[in-house]
């Protein structure tokens, strides 16, 4: 029985601390910035409801990211403000793009971490874990269609992406 207790109280502790390392990297202290999203079809009623966004990022164009996205696995891509803006209801916001790629984390705040997905035949891409998320039935956001929002993000832990909101363009 004391076997038993030990295992259940250590997937409790396992859980606990999991949890506290989501809540954590979400309230990460840096700087919040907003990506553009690109059209992609986002509903697929066998697979429930969710909001499946494309980046323009996803296909980084900067130094070293065509040769990158071909060899690595996962690598950082460095986003930076190119004077690129989106008409939001708050006015026009800055729109960040990605500007150079490296395969070693590099010293700086701009750096994002991306697994590269490969494509057989076609382009490979840039994903940072924002790309589709499930949603409540009733949530407002389950009908954004990318291509007409902008995300709102800021870089949490480990250097991930983490989707802040998702802001309609005018």
């Amino acid at each position: 029985m004391n076997k038993l207790k030990i295992a259940l109280g250590a997937q409790l502790l396992f859980f606990a601390a999991w949890a506290g390392y989501e809540l954590t990297s979400r309230n990460a202290p840096s700087e919040e910035f907003y990506l553009e999203t690109s059209p992609v079809d986002p509903r697929d009623l066998l697979s429930g409801t969710y909001v499946a966004l494309n980046y323009p990022i996803g296909g980084p164009q900067g130094d070293n990211c065509g040769y990158l996205l071909k060899t690595a696995l996962s690598m950082f891509v460095k986003l930076e403000d190119k004077g690129r803006t989106a008409n939001t209801p708050d006015g026009f916001v800055p729109v960040l793009e990605a500007a150079e790629c490296s395969a070693k984390e590099p010293g700086g705040k701009s750096w994002a971490r991306a697994d590269v997905q490969p494509a057989f035949g076609g382009r490979s891409a840039a994903r940072y874990g924002i790309e589709k998320f499930f949603l409540n039935e009733n949530d407002p956001r389950k009908d954004a269609r990318s291509g007409s929002v902008i995300a709102k993000v800021k870089i949490g832990s480990g250097r991930r992406l983490v989707l802040l909101d998702l802001v309609k363009k005018i």
